[in-house]
């Protein structure tokens, strides 16, 4: 007999210890994967507005640290910026304000407005709104047609767009859309204390860096955040076709005074994912907490393996009494180890694929399983699982057939 076919015989004779086993394993490889998905959120969430945004080159101030922290520069740099290969460069600015909670009702009753949440704001000129943001499949506009009427839209004073995949606290996109510009009592939309209207939405998301995002005019930016309409927080190089990013890059940073600095879309990425994965508790908390997943798992297949081997000494030392060597029994433990792996793996990532739905639409937690992350849960499944079985075969050497006499 292979000692394949005598690991599983092991675990079928003994279905409900195997079943337990197989749970354990599951439950390890449930909290890996949502670690690592809560941990790839935090990366999406760090690149999430980046990504939604048109340009091969980004241009900040030269004191920013990340998008948390983004100072204005001055709107001239925009128009400083406009060098050979440069198609357009078009300025963005960058945000938070005060969200007055609008009226909510529920099955618990209806909650009056007055309440305070943050919420953040994006601006950009609104007859280039289709060439600033991504239009199309998983962009911030469905078409080029409903980017250039949100644009007509906010050209208006006191618009805005709410993303609709704010939080809910934030409101209704309907509802807000119904409320009459001038209010109607105490349901007027208000934004830092001033009267606003919401005229539409935009698609965007949410994460660890904001729960909900408006998009509008320079203008009324300007006048709702109260800063003047010379200064920008980004603004968006975009190039001519076959153009060399690196080699534009590193003109603008000759020709552009020292107060800005320009990246392309790779390195403004690579920061913002450095920043929240290594420098904020969050990122440091997350990947600790995988850590202690693989670790707690490794301990208790360990007991289940070392408690099964255990209840089985006597059948193992009838192996060696007839004769099979210590790898041959190294070898049914290891391919224990690797069944087990297999058994629990399999209905943990199906649970983990119900809980990233779940995270991601109801969570507002960018989760998203994919081949990556369930290749490297498996790979770390199997290593848990034979790292116990090395420790617990030992107990299979120290059998002894005299014992059995």
């Amino acid at each position: 007999m292979t000692p394949l076919r005598l690991a599983w015989a092991n675990l079928v004779h003994k279905r409900a210890r195997t079943f337990i086993a197989a749970a354990g394993v599951a439950f390890a490889v449930v909290l890996v994967f949502m670690e690592l998905g809560m941990l790839g959120g935090v990366g999406r969430t760090a690149t999430m507005l980046y990504d939604k945004l048109q340009f091969d080159l980004l241009i900040t101030s030269g004191e920013y640290l990340d998008l948390s922290r983004a100072p204005e520069f001055p709107q001239l740099r925009v128009e400083q910026a406009r060098v050979n290969g440069v198609k357009e460069v078009i300025p963005i600015s960058f945000g938070v304000a005060g969200w007055r909670a609008p009226r909510q009702e529920s099955l618990f009753g209806t909650t009056e407005p007055g309440g305070q949440l943050s919420i953040n704001i994006v601006a950009a000129p609104p007859d280039r709104l289709h060439r600033a943001f991504v239009v199309g499949e998983g962009g911030a506009f469905t078409s080029e047609e409903e980017a250039i009427d949100a644009g007509r839209k906010l050209k208006q004073l006191d618009t805005f767009l709410l993303d609709r995949r704010s939080k809910p606290d934030f409101g209704d996109l309907d509802k807000l859309q119904a409320i009459p510009p001038d209010g109607r009592g105490g349901e007027a939309v208000r934004v830092n204390g001033q009267r606003a209207s919401v005229v539409g939405g935009f698609d965007l998301g949410t994460g660890f860096s904001w729960n909900g995002m408006l998009l509008t005019s320079d203008e009324t930016y300007a006048k709702y955040a109260m800063r003047p309409r010379d200064a920008v927080h980004f603004g968006l190089v975009q190039l001519e076709p076959g153009t060399d990013p690196v080699a534009v890059r590193e003109k603008l940073r000759r020709t552009l005074p020292h107060d800005v600095k320009v990246y392309t879309r790779a390195e403004i990425n690579s920061d913002e994912r450095n920043y929240w994965l290594r420098l904020t508790s969050i990122g440091q908390f997350l990947l600790v907490a995988v850590i202690l997943a693989i670790v707690v798992g490794s301990i208790f297949v360990y007991q289940m393996m070392a408690a099964d081997i255990r209840n089985m000494l006597p059948e193992y030392a009838t192996v060696k009494a007839l004769g099979y060597r210590p790898p041959y029994l190294t070898g049914v433990v290891l391919w224990q180890a690797v069944l087990l792996a297999v058994f629990g793996y399999t209905p943990g990532v199906v649970a983990a694929i119900g809980l990233y739905y779940l995270a991601s639409n109801f969570g507002g937690i960018p989760t998203a399983m994919t081949l990556e992350t369930a290749g490297g849960v498996l790979s770390l499944t199997c290593f848990m699982c034979l790292a116990s079985g090395l420790l617990a075969v030992r107990k299979v050497h120290a059998a002894d057939p005299a014992d059995l006499f």
